[in-house]
C-alpha cells in the first residue's frame, strides 16, 4: 500500500495528516489519511452511512514502503491523475473539533509493481466522471534499472 504521495507543487502527503480533498460535486473537504480501502470492496465502503468518495489534487508520484524489505520506493503517477479516498462519516475529537478519516483506495499491484515496490497493493489512479464514478487511469510501469534491484542492506 502506498505510504506517501507528492503533488505537483512538491508537497508530500502522509498518513495521519489532514489533507484537502474534493467530492464528486466539487465540494472541498478535509480528511485525515488513515489506512486503505480496496477498490474491490468500494461499494461496501460507500454503502456505510455518511461515507463519501473524494479525490486529491493532481498527483506527481507515490511511494511504497516494501512489506518485506522496508525500502521506500517512489514511482511516477500518470499525467493528470488523482488518488481516491473513502471519507468516513464525521467524528468529533477530544478537542470538540470534527474530522473525517480518509481511506486510500488501492488496487491489486501488477507483477512488475509487486516486484519493484514489494507490496501486493498499489494506488488506484483516475479522475471523477461527471456521474461521480471513477474514470480509472492505468498506472505507469515501475522504474527499472540496476539501481532498482538492490537488496536490503545494500548501499550502492
Amino acid at each position: 500500500m502506498p505510504h506517501l504521495f507528492r503533488t505537483h507543487d512538491g508537497t508530500e502527503w502522509k498518513p495521519g495528516k489532514p489533507m484537502p480533498l474534493t467530492l464528486a460535486d466539487g465540494t472541498q473537504v478535509e480528511g485525515v489519511w488513515a489506512g486503505s480501502a480496496q477498490v474491490e470492496k468500494l461499494s461496501w465502503w460507500l454503502g456505510k452511512h455518511g461515507h463519501d468518495l473524494a479525490q486529491t489534487d493532481e498527483v506527481a508520484a507515490v511511494a511504497v514502503r516494501g512489506e518485506q524489505t522496508g525500502i521506500e520506493r517512489w514511482g511516477d503517477a500518470p499525467s493528470g491523475t488523482r488518488l481516491f479516498f473513502v471519507l468516513e462519516a464525521p467524528k468529533v475529537g477530544k478537542s470538540g473539533q470534527a474530522y473525517r478519516l480518509a481511506k486510500l483506495v488501492t488496487t491489486a499491484s501488477t507483477e512488475a509493481q509487486t516486484k519493484y515496490f514489494d507490496d501486493e497493493r498499489f494506488s488506484l489512479f483516475g479522475n471523477f466522471n461527471t456521474d461521480g464514478t471513477i474514470a480509472k487511469i492505468p498506472s505507469l510501469p515501475p522504474p527499472s534499472g540496476p539501481e532498482d534491484m538492490r537488496r536490503p542492506g545494500e548501499l550502492f
